[in-house]
């Protein structure tokens, strides 16, 4: 408004500047003529040369006038075209929708708005002040399982913002990168909605030119059913574009809108919307929930639809369900649909043939880009139309084009997606021909969406995944890699299927080992897939394969199987690369004594998994000195492999009580990985993270409380970032790390801090173990039970038995299963439980389950005493204090005197760690012999106590001066007492 003001001013100007010549201009030519003749004739003269200047003077100004005001009309109007085409560009990138107007299912598309949005305001509102903060993030992801709605907010989400604003808009599959440079080119601020970004192969490019361009005025909203191995295993191109993804938002999805509707206020709120759209009265039903879960609001709409159509076929009986089974019903209503189109159009197919086509048409057509070409060839995939004639062919396409159009005209599928899935999994098991047509003879795009929509419908519909399996097996060297990829994607699910394939099909053993190379490791979603075929092309081996190649698969074997949770398997696997590899570095030292040393690493870690400490040090011992050599006499370019044997080494050492050699080695680890590092960050910085996990471990049991929470801190910074780029593969270390920080600020008195660690490495775990519970169970028990430790830290009792419960319900479990590996595990969370039990007064159940923890450390201490005395001393101090408690004062003596005399010896060779626990254990005695009124004894016993604690306090008064008032106390007390 203020430049049309200055242009109307100036323009004002340049009229009065013209106006006044003109006007002298007229003057003059009207007096001139009139003058008296008298005048002289050079007056005369000048007067008419005068006018005809300013006549020729306004002319001239009035033509520029004029020029200049259409010269500011064409530069307007080009600067009108250059926005619109801006916005044209933008447009074209535009995701096309259906134009279906007829189709039932199709009232239940997310864009046909059809039923008031209820529910979501937290998350809408979360998703607007994203959007609207100008300095927030510019992606992110939302999350959920198929029909909860995510397309649903997210076209809510843009339907939100001041369209003045904003442009909004669905992204073409295929043209991310273009969207995203477009966005850059319009005035307005732009929202783009990315649905099923798990299956695009332009996210990556998109992400990077996210990051590359100035995105303050950018939001790109990805929509997927999960975050998975999709989102680690993105191919990202650049720093910042790794650095956008692990900072992207996750927002997940319940599949309840709020919580103040329950599954069948939602359908009855729905059901007059859906009678209104069919032009019916409302039904009167009575509903019923099926299941205690919460159903997607997908299927809660479909259940009211479907109300609305049978009370229209009069087929409603008052009363309806509300499950997965109403999507079938639905089904039936729109199969009505396609008979009567088909009816309508003459057309001479039966409908069992066209369910087929509707079903091949989901299974492998890509709507957003088929032409008339694709749209006939997938019609000839139906067995009964594989040799009709092109009139024919041509008759079901319209046909299908009518159903289903697409604003351009071309053919869409049926939606929506849990529909799609439901009718095509039920369309493949009944025809089994159509099952060999519509996996057979795929291009990669096409398989994997074939197989993208049977994973799905695992989750809804009991045939899919058996219907997997057959496709698999039919066509397995077809389909492995779109499987591969399509498990990345979803999840573990067709993993696991693949699994089961690769365990006996009809496959060469060269196609084994080209799918066996494309699996990733790490990996979740292919665990299974991994020993599977590594075991076959182990078994596939002929008897005379080199043996270099045997040891060579019998070595990945023992890895995948280790991946996987099976141990004793795994230590089969690397015991036999061991001997293959003894034999031949006999023949020939230089060539196999890497690999020698490979084998007894790996096999070092197979045996400490399954609690055969002794033998894992001396086999990472045995590979130690060979790395060393190998370092000494070629070159750095093994130091590596060295610094992961030290670590190891480290480790074992540790098992066995022997702290101080373990801290040696393991701080060499940690400096040879900082040099590594400096050369190789990305290759190297997951180890050093691995080593400084294991050094703050070392210098805890030392008692070096401060140096270990150092390096436990820098262990922790490594990994969370590691985790955020890929965290299928660095999330189990993340946890572990987290799990141990908490302890390490335990240890300090930093108890909210601690807890707080400990609580996030629990979530972690809990992720993990929906996916691999024999991987990582032992993890989240282990994270229970230290989470169980900070609670009661805090006075927070009855949240710490419930989490030690859990604890020690998981590690029953694994030590029947595995009791070498997991005994030690179980009398931990035991003796934890017993303390917990105490805590809350329940002293019966405390004494029965600290008896059984001393029980199982008895026994393992009488096995290796370094490794096991300390905590059988812990179990005995604790037994002690549980018979006190139940007034067994004799009783309660007998194990506190043997726990003194196990820590007295025990803190002679390890003070720094083991002073505290004496200290503790000499505490607990002096209570014991007071209650027994032995008075002198108490006060030797507590004097000693004392002693200890002050001068640990001196060192660390936070840590201890709070045990060193509790022994006042004591102290006092038993002064205090008659003699």
């Amino acid at each position: 408004m203020a430049r049309d003001a200055g242009f109307m001013a100036r323009g004002r100007r340049r009229w009065l500047i013209w106006w006044v010549p003109l006007i002298v201009a007229g003057v003059v030519a009207a007096v001139v003529p009139m003058l008296p003749q008298s005048w002289p004739l050079a007056v005369r003269a000048l007067l008419g040369v005068v006018g005809a200047i300013a006549a020729g003077a306004a002319g001239t100004y009035v033509s520029e006038v004029i020029a200049a005001r259409r010269q500011a009309v064409e530069a307007d109007r080009a600067a009108t075209a250059e926005i619109g085409a801006r916005q044209d560009e933008l447009a074209g990138t535009r995701e096309l929708t259906s134009s279906d107007e007829q189709s039932v299912t199709g009232l239940l598309r997310p864009e046909r708005e059809l039923v008031d949005f209820v529910g979501r305001a937290d998350e809408l509102g979360r998703l607007r002040e994203w959007c609207l903060d100008e300095t927030a993030f510019p992606v992110r992801l939302m999350t959920g399982k198929g029909g909860v709605g995510k397309t649903r907010l997210a076209l809510r989400l843009a339907g939100s913002l001041p369209s003045e604003k904003w442009e909004c808009q669905s992204v073409k599959p295929g043209d991310e990168v273009a969207a995203v440079k477009a966005a850059g080119l319009v005035e307005q601020r732009v929202l783009l909605l990315v649905d099923y970004a798990e299956t695009r192969p332009g996210l990556a490019a998109m992400l990077t030119e996210v990051a590359a361009a100035d995105a303050g005025g950018l939001r790109v909203l990805l929509l997927a059913r999960q975050e998975g191995e999709w989102w680690t295993s993105l191919d990202t191109e650049s720093d910042a574009t790794r650095e956008l993804a692990a900072r992207t938002p996750v927002l997940e999805l319940a599949a309840a809108l709020d919580d103040r509707r329950d599954d069948v206020q939602v359908i009855e709120a729905a059901l007059p919307f859906y009678a209104a759209a069919l032009g019916r009265p409302v039904p009167e039903v009575n509903f019923t929930a099926a299941s205690s879960e919460r159903l997607p609001v997908l299927v809660l709409h479909a259940a009211a639809l479907v109300a609305v159509l049978d009370d229209e076929q009069g087929t409603s009986g008052g009363r309806a369900a509300a499950d997965l089974g109403v999507l079938d019903r639905l089904l039936g209503h729109e199969r009505r649909l396609w008979d009567k189109a088909a009816r309508r159009a003459a057309l001479t197919v039966r409908l069992p043939v066209l369910e087929q086509v509707v079903a091949a048409a989901v299974l492998v057509l890509d709507a957003q880009n088929a032409g008339e070409e694709s749209v006939r060839a997938m019609i000839r995939r139906v067995p009964d139309l594989a040799r009709a004639d092109e009139e024919r062919v041509g008759a079901v396409a319209g046909w299908l084009r009518q159903l289903y159009p697409m604003q351009d005209g071309r053919v869409d599928l049926l939606r929506p997606d849990l529909l799609a899935e439901r009718h095509a999994v039920n369309q493949l098991a009944a025809h089994e021909l159509l099952r060999r047509t519509c996996f057979t003879g795929l291009e990669p795009d096409q398989a994997a969406q074939a197989l993208t929509v049977l994973t799905r419908a695992c989750a809804h519909h009991p045939d899919a995944s058996g219907l997997i399996q057959q496709a698999l097996r039919q066509d397995l060297t077809g389909l492995a890699n779109a499987a591969i990829t399509v498990a990345v994607q979803t999840g573990p699910r067709l993993g696991d299927l693949l699994a089961e394939v690769l365990d006996d099909a009809p496959v060469s053993i060269e196609e084994l080992r080209r799918i066996a190379k494309a699996i990733p490791y790490p990996t979740v979603a292919l665990a299974a897939a991994d020993p599977a075929v590594t075991r076959r092309i182990r078994n596939l081996l002929p008897a005379d394969a080199e043996p270099a190649d045997v040891a060579h698969w019998s070595g990945q074997l023992s890895t995948a199987l280790a991946q996987l949770g099976q141990r004793e398997e795994a230590l089969e696997a690397a015991t036999e690369a061991v001997r293959i590899r003894r034999g031949l570095v006999a023949d020939r030292p230089v060539a196999f004594l890497p690999n020698l040393a490979t084998s007894l690493n790996n096999q070092s870690n197979r045996l400490s998994d399954l609690g055969r400490r002794e033998e894992a040090l001396d086999a990472i011992e045995e590979a130690v000195r060979i790395r060393r050599r190998l370092v000494a006499d070629r070159s750095n370019s093994f130091l590596p492999d060295l610094a992961g044997s030290l670590n190891n080494q480290s480790i074992c050492l540790s098992d066995l009580g022997r702290h101080e050699e373990a801290l040696e080695t393991i701080t060499e680890a940690v400096d040879a990985y900082r040099d590594l590092v400096e050369t190789r960050p990305d290759a190297f910085l997951p180890h050093l993270a691995m080593s400084l996990n294991g050094r703050s471990n070392r210098l805890a049991g030392l008692g070096r409380r401060e140096e270990a929470l150092d390096a436990i801190v820098e262990a922790v910074r490594i990994r969370r970032k590691l985790a955020e780029d890929r965290p299928d593969a660095f999330l189990p270390g993340l946890a572990n790390s987290l799990n141990n920080q908490s302890n390490r600020l335990s240890d300090l008195g930093r108890h909210e801090e601690a807890l707080e660690a400990v609580i996030e490495a629990v979530a972690v775990y809990r992720r993990l173990v929906e996916d691999r519970p024999d991987a990582f169970l032992p993890g989240l028990a282990n994270s229970l039970n230290n989470q169980s430790n900070h609670l009661s830290d805090m006075g927070r009792r009855e949240e710490a038995l419930e989490a030690v419960t859990e604890a020690v319900r998981i590690r029953r479990k694994l030590a029947e299963d595995r009791p070498d590996a997991f005994l030690p595990d179980l009398a931990s969370a035991l003796n934890n439980q017993s303390t917990c039990l105490s805590d809350l007064r329940r002293r019966e159940e405390a004494l029965e389950a600290v008896t059984e923890a001393v029980q199982i450390r008895r026994g393992l201490a009488a096995e290796r005493p370094d490794a096991f005395l300390p905590a059988l001393a812990t179990s005995l101090n604790n037994q002690s204090n549980r018979l006190a408690g139940l007034g067994h004062g004799e009783e309660a003596l007998e194990p506190i005197v043997e726990a003194v005399r196990i820590r007295r010896k025990l803190a002679e060779d390890r003070p720094d760690a083991l002073l505290p626990d004496l200290a503790s254990s000499l505490n607990n005695l002096s209570v014991r012999l007071g209650n027994l009124e032995r008075r002198e004894e108490g006060l030797a016993a507590i004097t000693e106590a004392l002693r200890i604690r002050r001068r640990l306090a001196e060192a660390r008064p936070r840590v201890h001066q709070s045990e060193v008032d509790q022994s006042q106390r004591v102290k006092k007390w038993l002064e205090d007492m008659p003699s």
